[in-house]
């Protein structure tokens, strides 16, 4: 649904992903030694990750149960682990 005047909006599933690629392409290389994005498990797709990756973006997206792409190179870490307690805390406040 589209915000502003309320009206439905036909979404690809892609949209949001593409938009975050874009924010991402326009972030100024360099000025950040890390750069992660954090997402929901809508984000967790095999493509969006590799890109992110390929970005050299680490990928803190909320795992799939089942065929998630985000693997041990990121869970592994102290900030993923961090990530997912902070996430938590933020959709309670929805909840």
């Amino acid at each position: 649904m589209e915000n502003r005047h309320g009206s439905i909006v036909q979404n690809d599933g892609q949209a949001e992903r593409e938009a975050a690629l874009d924010m991402i392409q326009r972030h100024t290389p360099g000025s950040t030694p890390c750069l992660t994005l954090g997402a929901d498990k809508g984000f967790d797709a095999a493509e969006f990750v590799a890109d992110l990756r390929q970005a050299c973006v680490t990928p803190h997206v909320a795992q799939k149960s089942r065929h998630s792409a985000i693997d041990g190179r990121t869970t592994r870490h102290d900030g993923y682990a961090l990530f997912v307690k902070r996430r938590k805390r933020i959709e309670e406040a929805f909840g």
